[in-house]
């Protein structure tokens, strides 16, 4: 029973659910146009039609064994396209959007990717962990939001160490990226 919970925890808590949910919270909440909502849930819903078309060819190249990238040589190469594709994608948003937030949230996305991967060979950073905190941070002026989003970001550290995911190290690293990352991001649009 605590595994199953654990693993559902884990699947909510996945970065590709909790990120997309506090950027288009916060954006209503904050007042963004329908247009604006519009963008990020396109530009959300974009990027991950392409990671999955890019998970789905490395397993048809015989390179990955599943589309969830386990085995460390497959996350690593995720990790690098991760990081690529929100950077160039944040740069080309920059230009088109007039340097609004979505393009400094996905840069700062790329950063936890490479930071990640820099600290490789000490830590394996918890990505769930670090992305839910910076989910969290997304949510700063919501106070309510704000606090489910610490008691989310609580329960995927729960689930990762259950798991055996992860260790100790492994989710401070993960809770620090992201508190930096949304810290980072939360001064930018102050």
């Amino acid at each position: 029973m605590r595994t199953a919970l654990a693993r559902a925890i884990s699947i909510v808590g996945h970065p590709i659910v909790l990120v997309p949910i506090a950027a288009l919270i916060a954006a209503s909440t904050l007042g963004a146009s329908p247009q604006q909502l519009r963008i990020i849930g396109g530009t959300i819903l974009a990027l991950g039609v392409v990671v999955l078309g890019y998970s789905v060819w490395q397993v048809r190249r015989g390179r990955w064994s599943h589309v969830d990238a386990s085995a460390r040589s497959e996350r690593t190469s995720l990790n690098v396209f991760l990081a690529v594709l929100l950077l160039l994608s944040a740069a080309l948003l920059w230009f088109l959007t007039y340097r609004s937030s979505l393009p400094v949230a996905l840069a700062l996305s790329s950063a936890i990717f490479v930071t990640a991967l820099l600290l490789a060979r000490w830590v394996k950073v918890s990505l769930h962990v670090a992305f839910a905190a910076f989910a969290t941070a997304l949510l700063w002026p919501i106070k309510l939001a704000f606090v489910i989003g610490i008691f989310a970001t609580s329960a995927v550290v729960w689930s990762r160490l259950v798991l055996g995911r992860h260790v100790a190290a492994d989710i401070v690293a993960g809770l620090l990226l992201g508190a930096v990352a949304g810290g980072a991001y939360v001064a930018w649009i102050a």
